[in-house]
């Protein structure tokens, strides 16, 4: 049986990545209002963080599609397939109770929805099925992916902030 402290941080875990989630959601937004070419507007941000963070995502990958540089479109790619990962693990995260794993000595997410269940059930015969589920490992691991998603989330800021400059610059000019 876990102890308290392993309670404790297995919850800190879980806080964690809920707040990296956020951070990526947040910045996210700004990502969206670069490569849409949004005009700036006081309430911009307010609007476009309504939106379902898969929306955005499927947004910025269609947006992709459209890019002309080839290092920006597989860079804008790569950050939305990360954002999908870690939203995932997030998800799974937040809504699925935190459970002793079998063995007794860490944690699992231990699915109850019927329908979760058998997303997560594999059956190999009548006899001979396991389920899957999702440990403090995987949490672990998707923590550091968004933690290299903030970093590859700020160099695509860098690049639109750059572009959006020079085509204000072209058009004073």
């Amino acid at each position: 049986m876990p102890t308290k402290e392993q309670w404790k941080n297995a919850y800190a875990t879980i806080g964690e990545m809920v707040l990296l989630y956020t951070a990526l959601d947040h910045q996210l937004n700004h990502i969206i209002i670069e490569v849409m070419y949004l005009s700036t507007s006081p309430m911009l941000e307010t609007i476009v963080a309504t939106l379902d963070p898969r929306q955005k995502i499927e947004i910025l990958k269609s947006r992709a599609a459209h890019l002309r540089q080839p290092n920006w479109k597989k860079a804008v790619k790569a950050h939305a397939d990360q954002l999908e990962r870690v939203a995932k693990i997030r998800n799974a995260v937040c809504h699925t109770p935190l459970v002793p794993n079998k063995k007794g000595d860490g944690f699992e997410f231990a699915p109850q929805a019927a329908t979760k269940l058998l997303k997560s059930m594999t059956v190999r015969s009548k006899d001979d099925y396991s389920i899957t589920r999702l440990t403090l490992d995987d949490v672990q691991e998707a923590k550091t992916l968004a933690i290299k998603a903030l970093g590859s989330g700020e160099d695509i800021l860098a690049n639109f902030a750059m572009l959006r400059s020079a085509l204000e610059e072209k058009a004073g000019a």
